[in-house]
């Protein structure tokens, strides 16, 4: 059984609890961050917990613990589940106790849970993805929150209309970000993903160095009009590294099969991977 963190205690999965009277609970006010590991590593282990640093500062939650702590907790976490491999580790800050059902009082907790991987398809890498386009503006576009319901409510209508995202379009009818993913699209030999209104991923971050010294590259706004005339576009994520879209709503993308550019910044991703594993 896996151990997770809950609260100053290392825990089994099945005895891991929270008050009923967290703000997590009672106002889904929180933060998350998640990573994988790679042969029991933590990818990213730094930038992750500072993008987690940086969600609680936007919602105005302030953290008792140093950014030491956390990495020291989250290692810990993943030493004590020795059966792991390749995993998930998800880090929680919740608002913590509320005497009103409100307003926090100045005690979050932190959780940390290591779960399994799960396989995505290989036709995704091969062949592509369907993606659907959703108008939805979160409100704090660079805080990784733990209320995901239009998330949910925006992946579910992507799956019943045979997509594996949704991809969230502004008032200015500008392409922004999936439900989980980042939006890259080539124009010929430029590379483009929006720059303001997103949540910046890590995964983002790494593919805009690899691709820097291969393409030109900008952040900036995509209207959605232009997006669908795109050479090729793709998606990013932890756990998805990096997925070619061919259709986007009825419109097919390019060639409708991965790209070349996009193919090659796949094995730069790869290589950047196993040079990580190796390291």
């Amino acid at each position: 059984m896996k151990i997770y963190y809950v609260d100053g205690k290392f825990v089994p999965a099945d005895q891991a609890v929270i008050p009923v009277n967290d703000l997590a609970l009672l106002r889904g006010y929180g933060v998350c961050d998640i990573m994988r590991t790679y042969r029991g590593k933590p990818f990213f282990l730094n930038d992750h917990i500072k993008r987690l640093e940086n969600s609680a500062s936007e919602i105005g939650l302030s953290l008792p613990w140093q950014t030491r702590e956390i990495k020291n907790i989250v290692l810990e976490t993943l030493h004590r589940n020795t059966d792991v491999d390749e995993a998930n580790i998800r880090i929680i800050i919740t608002g913590g106790p509320s005497s009103d059902f409100f307003y926090p009082q100045g005690n979050p907790r932190l959780i940390v849970l290591v779960t399994d991987m799960t396989a995505l398809p290989d036709t995704w890498y091969t062949k592509g993805v369907k993606v659907i386009t959703h108008p939805l503006e979160r409100p704090l576009p660079g805080a990784k929150v733990i209320s995901y319901i239009p998330a949910a409510m925006a992946l579910k209508q992507a799956k019943e209309q045979g997509a594996i995202e949704a991809l969230y379009i502004n008032r200015n009818k500008e392409a922004l970000e999936g439900t989980t993913s980042n939006l890259f699209a080539f124009f010929g030999q430029t590379l483009v993903t929006p720059g303001e209104g997103v949540l910046k991923g890590i995964t983002r971050q790494a593919i805009l160095s690899l691709a820097k010294p291969l393409y030109k590259t900008e952040e900036k706004a995509i209207p959605l009009e232009r997006l669908l005339t795109a050479s090729e576009v793709f998606i990013t994520g932890t756990n998805k590294g990096i997925v070619p879209v061919v259709q986007i709503d009825a419109a097919r993308i390019g060639t409708g099969t991965p790209g070349v550019n996009t193919t090659r910044l796949m094995t730069e991703l790869e290589q950047h991977t196993l040079a990580f594993i190796n390291s």
